[in-house]
């Protein structure tokens, strides 16, 4: 790409007077498949590219993003930016100041063995065609969906302070829904597939034995007894269920700018406020954002600041330990900056966001937390959230869940959710096992307008204690 653009609105913007800028050029590729039914629903490429020109001036933000890739489109852009920073200076009860951060002049590329657009997209219709036949295992499936996603992404991030850094990214992801029906009961079931990587994410994959699993999964559902609810259970959560509990208890009341009230009226705020090095959970307690994890949905090793990625502890043996920053932010709380801004593509000005957050590892195994429960539930695959403004009540729904009798799971059962506040399943955390699996999940919301972007979430299995909502 045209580097020298990039850097033309980073002179131009110093020229006007603004303290700080930088500037995103970006080229996209992006591939969107839906294939329901047997048949494509949907089947769609294509290709942007643009800049997003972020300024300080005055101490307030202007941004302005443009898709005219020539010097005349780009200094009006510029000036654009520029403007609205000086304007709401004025409106800014106190000035932005930045955190220093050391500058780096690099490229580095997501592992990528098939590129996405080396293989037919003719190709791709009939493989995503036969993974939705295989949902199909009986007539009792009365809906499968298959949607796939690949995102190509060449970045070229500079500032005034003489950052240039140049990513090349590649992610792709696929999931499988099947629902089932037996007179007036409807169930489903679904599991994503998908990290940063190129084609072989599926070619390394049995996509068609996965899809048959969901299709059997969403049967079995059928047959599950309901569950019924049962105050102060003690329950395992898998690391597919952690993945979403992690997400919404942990990452999100880890953002900064959440944490500072600046979230409150679209997204809420956060309970932990003012926590700091304060005991939040048990000793079995500890969770970490980390973009620099290869092979992840959430992986980077610089932000759209520039900052170096590295891994953020959040929580460590249940003691609050930190925040998700920007260079902003991280100046308020006195921290250094830790790499936690994104932007989904450069219409939009970063905001701080997870990467890959996860809850750390024990030393347990999967069959030793069974084996010692003498009566507790397995609850297994996310579904839905609901979580107050601060984070702090939560509800999250699961797609199934065994109920453990003397160490053996025994009834199947469906339609579970669980509930607590969040310090008191912290601190009821009593075991963790060893094996850390961080999966995909794309579409993590966040913004006004609205960026819908591609994290990784996980975790070990987890022992604890919560409310199972089911059948009084």
């Amino acid at each position: 790409m045209e580097e020298d653009l990039a850097l033309f609105a980073v002179e131009h913007a110093s020229k006007l007077g603004a303290e700080y800028v930088d500037a995103r050029l970006e080229d996209h590729y992006n591939e969107l498949i839906i294939a329901a039914n047997g048949k494509v629903q949907r089947g769609v490429i294509n290709r942007k590219r643009g800049i997003g020109i972020r300024t300080l001036v005055n101490g307030a933000w202007g941004f302005q993003s443009t898709t005219d890739l020539t010097k005349k489109g780009i200094k009006q852009a510029t000036e654009i930016a520029f403007k609205v920073g000086k304007a709401s200076s004025k409106h800014v009860p106190t000035p932005v100041k930045l955190a220093p951060a050391k500058t780096y002049k690099t490229s580095y590329k997501t592992k990528v063995k098939v590129d996405l657009e080396n293989m037919a997209f003719e190709d791709k219709l009939k493989e995503i065609i036969t993974w939705e036949k295989k949902l199909h295992t009986s007539k009792k499936i009365v809906r499968g969906l298959a949607e796939y996603t690949g995102i190509k992404i060449h970045k070229v991030f500079v500032n005034n302070e003489g950052a240039n850094i140049r990513f090349f990214n590649s992610l792709a992801w696929v999931s499988l829904k099947a629902d089932s029906k037996k007179g007036d009961m409807t169930q489903f079931y679904e599991r994503t597939v998908g990290h940063s990587g190129g084609y072989e994410i599926f070619q390394k994959n049995d996509m068609e034995k996965i899809g048959l699993e969901v299709g059997r999964k969403a049967e079995s559902l059928l047959k599950a007894k309901a569950a019924k609810t049962e105050k102060d259970a003690t329950v395992i959560v898998d690391n597919d269920y952690a993945a979403l509990l992690v997400h919404e208890i942990v990452g999100h009341p880890s953002e900064a700018d959440r944490v500072l009230g600046r979230e409150a009226a679209w997204a809420g705020t956060t309970w932990w406020a003012g926590k700091i090095g304060e005991k939040i959970g048990s000793d079995y307690l500890t969770a970490y954002d980390d973009p620099a994890i290869p092979g992840t949905l959430g992986y980077y090793q610089y932000d759209d600041e520039g900052v170096k990625a590295e891994r953020k502890v959040l929580i460590e043996k249940g003691v609050l330990k930190g925040h998700m920053h920007s260079r902003e932010t991280a100046a308020i709380f006195g921290v250094k900056p830790n790499a936690g801004m994104r932007a989904i593509t450069f219409e939009y000005i970063p905001l701080i966001r997870m990467s890959n957050t996860f809850f750390g590892e024990g030393d347990w195994k999967e069959e030793e937390l069974i084996k010692e429960t003498k009566h507790g539930y397995l609850i297994s695959c996310m579904r839905h959230p609901s979580i107050d403004d601060k984070r702090y009540n939560w509800t999250i729904s699961a797609q199934e869940a065994y109920e453990i009798k003397n160490g053996e799971l025994t009834t199947h059962l469906r339609d579970v959710a669980l509930t607590s506040i969040a310090p008191k399943f912290f601190k009821s955390i009593s075991a963790v096992t060893k094996k850390v699996e961080i999966l995909p999940l794309p579409g993590c919301g966040k913004g006004d307008p609205m960026q819908a972007l591609y994290v990784g979430n996980g975790g070990p299995y987890i022992r604890g204690v919560a409310t199972i909502l089911g059948v009084k």
